[in-house]
C-alpha cells in the first residue's frame, strides 16, 4: 500500500510539472505575439504620421482627369496598387477608381513621376519618394466629377474640390 501512495504522489508531481511547463510556454508565446503586434502597429502609425501629400495641379473638363500630387511627407510610396482615387458626382455620389498599369476606364494610372522641379526622377524609379510629383490619369465616363479624394495604402487621404 505504501508503494501505491508513493507512485500516486510521483505521478501527481509529474502532472504538476507538465502543467507548469505548458502554462509557462503558452505565456511566453502569447507575450511574443502581443509584442510583435505592438511593434507592427507602431511601425504602421509611424508610416501614417510620415505620409502626406498635396495636390499641385489638376485638369478639369473631361475624361481623363489628370492630377499632379506632391509627396510632402517623409515616407516613400512603393506600391501604387494600394492607392485609391474617389471621384464625387453630386447626382450619383462617390465612385472608386483603382490602380491599373495600363489606361482603362474605371481605373487610374501613373503617367509619370518627376522631381519637384519637373525633371525626370533620378533615384528609386517607380517609387513615389518625398519631394516627387506623381502625375496620375483617371479615366471615367457617365459622371461629372466635382471633387476627388486620393487615399494611400496606409489610409492617409487628401481631398480636393474644384
Amino acid at each position: 500500500m505504501a508503494a501505491a501512495s508513493l507512485v500516486a504522489t510521483a505521478f501527481g508531481i509529474v502532472i504538476i510539472i507538465i502543467t507548469a511547463y505548458v502554462l509557462a510556454g503558452s505565456t511566453l508565446v502569447t507575450s511574443e505575439v502581443v509584442s510583435t503586434a505592438q511593434k507592427d502597429m507602431t511601425d504602421l502609425q509611424l508610416k501614417m504620421l510620415g505620409t502626406s501629400m498635396e495636390v499641385v495641379a489638376n485638369s478639369s473638363g473631361g475624361s481623363p482627369l489628370t492630377i499632379e500630387i506632391l509627396n510632402t511627407g517623409r515616407e516613400p510610396i512603393r506600391n501604387f496598387g494600394y492607392i485609391d482615387v474617389y471621384l464625387y458626382d453630386s447626382s450619383s455620389g462617390w465612385f472608386l477608381f483603382t490602380y491599373r498599369s495600363e489606361p482603362a476606364e474605371g481605373h487610374w494610372t501613373d503617367v509619370s513621376i518627376t522631381d519637384g522641379d519637373y525633371t525626370e526622377e533620378k533615384i528609386y524609379r517607380n517609387q513615389w519618394d518625398p519631394g516627387e510629383i506623381l502625375n496620375m490619369s483617371v479615366s471615367y465616363s457617365g459622371i461629372t466629377p466635382e471633387r476627388f479624394k486620393i487615399v494611400t495604402g496606409n489610409g492617409i487621404p487628401n481631398s480636393y474640390k474644384e
